[in-house]
């Protein structure tokens, strides 16, 4: 049965589309270096050959990608670095009732999202972790499916399964490791719940981006990337720049030919959800952490 392509539901989707994509066009070469391992389960090696240069610092990038609902608001946010000089993503999905500081107010990331814009979710997340957000990316269901097929399937395992009914069709996720499309994905993320709180729901998506991510990486190629660069970038709200992208476009080759290395992992976020379930405040031992694979800012 066909399903529905109507705006509904949450939408962080969204972001693991253009997360994959972007990743794979703008992230450089794993290089050996000593830094803390990533919280993710892999035995993988780096290839023994010596790259043929070693990425510096300066081509590190920070992005804050924004999934938007039908109304314009924000539904997910997904905090992403390109550390080229570490051969690491680290990234961080983070509810929308996050609490940040912006323009001398507290207030939650969706409501930064609503005062500012993608600049203003960049200030507030800067400040609230110390790090320099350097880009932002936000974009629409609509916006997904004209992109959906330009990316691969996920092999993902399922805590549990989900079903729901919308808008006159069943959705069924069965639990288990299955290979998930766009449409799959799309329908996981449109549920109108998932188990446990947002918290929880933010650690399986931040999961799910990380293994979207990993097992996309041939999408950075030279053939693939620039068309796959312009194709996006035409399409979504954002302040990154061709430029980024050919500043990095020679390293992203490189990463599209190491193979089955796993380079991104998730930080899930850790805090107290206040008890009205509408504000959620991050531990100083979790901002820290984001701090250390991020990179405090100067």
């Amino acid at each position: 049965m066909r399903r529905t392509e109507q705006n509904k539901g949450r939408v962080f989707l969204l972001t693991f589309a253009l997360a994959a994509l972007l990743l794979s066009l703008i992230m450089v070469g794993t290089v050996l270096a000593v830094q803390p391992t990533m919280p993710q389960n892999h035995t993988d090696e780096l290839p023994a050959q010596e790259p043929s240069y070693r990425p510096a610092a300066s081509e590190s990038l920070t992005m804050a990608i924004i999934g938007k609902n039908a109304s314009g608001g924000a539904s997910d946010f997904l905090l992403i670095r390109f550390n080229p000089q570490y051969g690491q993503v680290p990234l961080a999905v983070l509810p929308p009732e996050t609490l940040v500081p912006y323009k001398g107010e507290t207030m939650t990331l969706a409501r930064a999202w609503a005062r500012g814009g993608g600049n203003g979710v960049k200030q507030a997340l800067s400040e609230r972790f110390g790090i320099t957000v350097d880009r932002y990316a936000a974009l629409s269901r609509d916006i997904f499916i004209r992109i959906a097929d330009k990316t691969g399937s996920v092999v993902f395992e399922m805590p549990y399964a989900v079903s729901y009914h919308s808008d006159g069709y069943d959705i069924n996720i069965p639990a288990g490791r299955r290979r998930l499309d766009g449409r799959d994905v799309a329908d996981l993320f449109a549920a109108p719940s998932l188990e446990g709180g947002p918290v929880e729901r933010a650690a399986l998506l931040g999961e799910l981006t990380a293994a979207i991510v990993n097992q996309n990486i041939d999408s950075a190629g030279k053939d693939v990337s620039p068309g796959l660069f312009k194709f996006i970038v035409n399409l979504v709200d954002t302040d990154l720049s061709y430029v980024d992208f050919e500043l990095r476009r020679d390293a992203a080759d490189f990463l599209s030919q190491l193979g089955d290395i796993s380079v991104a992992g998730s930080l899930a976020p850790a805090g107290t959800l206040m008890s009205d379930s509408l504000s959620f405040e991050l531990s100083e031992d979790y901002v820290s952490t984001v701090r250390k694979y991020f990179g405090a800012s100067s």
